[in-house]
């Protein structure tokens, strides 16, 4: 293909995804092997966009990760157009606690929540609510953009969230924070 077909190649996946995806990631699906030219595809329909001074950006997130995204500025204006997920309990229990306390190993969220958590992150993910990194012997969890656009955050600031949510885990899920809370205390007394 040309660069032309490459670029709208790339850009259709950005926009497909509704989720930040890495350089390897993007190489690996579309099958364009030269990790230095995806990244002129990508820079390339970031300016595009930026130059037209579109309401969609892409940008640069979590190190290696891109995503096309509504600028902030238009997002909150257009938040109840958007499609909200449909989220059984589960899963939103599960967001619920990986959002209080985020960044959170998923070792510990699976502690929590029990083996079920394994499958509630993957789905949580594959919607863009939550991202996973590798961490040591197990992922670390956190909210993404798409997860502060759809709840009406400012921004995907992990204290603004976790504050929000602190009077929603707490008055919801009080079972739940005491059987933390009795693992992190006995974690300290036994540090």
């Amino acid at each position: 293909m040309g660069l032309i077909e490459d670029k709208a190649l790339v850009e259709a996946a950005l926009f497909v995804s509704g989720r930040p995806l890495s350089v390897k990631e993007l190489s690996k699906a579309l099958g364009i092997r030269s990790l230095d030219y995806l990244e002129k595809l990508i820079e390339l329909i970031a300016a595009e966009y930026a130059e037209r001074k579109s309401a969609i950006e892409v940008v640069r997130v979590l190190g290696d990760k891109y995503v096309m995204q509504v600028k902030q500025e238009y997002s909150q204006r257009v938040i109840h157009l958007m499609p909200r997920p449909d989220l059984r309990t589960g899963e939103l229990k599960t967001l619920a606690i990986i959002a209080y306390l985020q960044p959170i190993e998923q070792s510990k969220l699976v502690k929590l929540r029990g083996s079920q958590a394994y499958e509630h992150v993957k789905n949580l993910i594959n919607m863009g609510l939550v991202y996973a990194e590798p961490y040591e012997r197990t992922k670390l969890l956190g909210t993404t953009q798409k997860f502060a656009e759809l709840y009406g955050f400012p921004e995907n600031d992990p204290m603004i969230i976790k504050e929000a949510f602190k009077r929603v885990v707490h008055a919801e899920y009080s079972d739940l924070m005491d059987k933390l809370e009795e693992k992190e205390g006995s974690a300290e007394e036994s540090a």
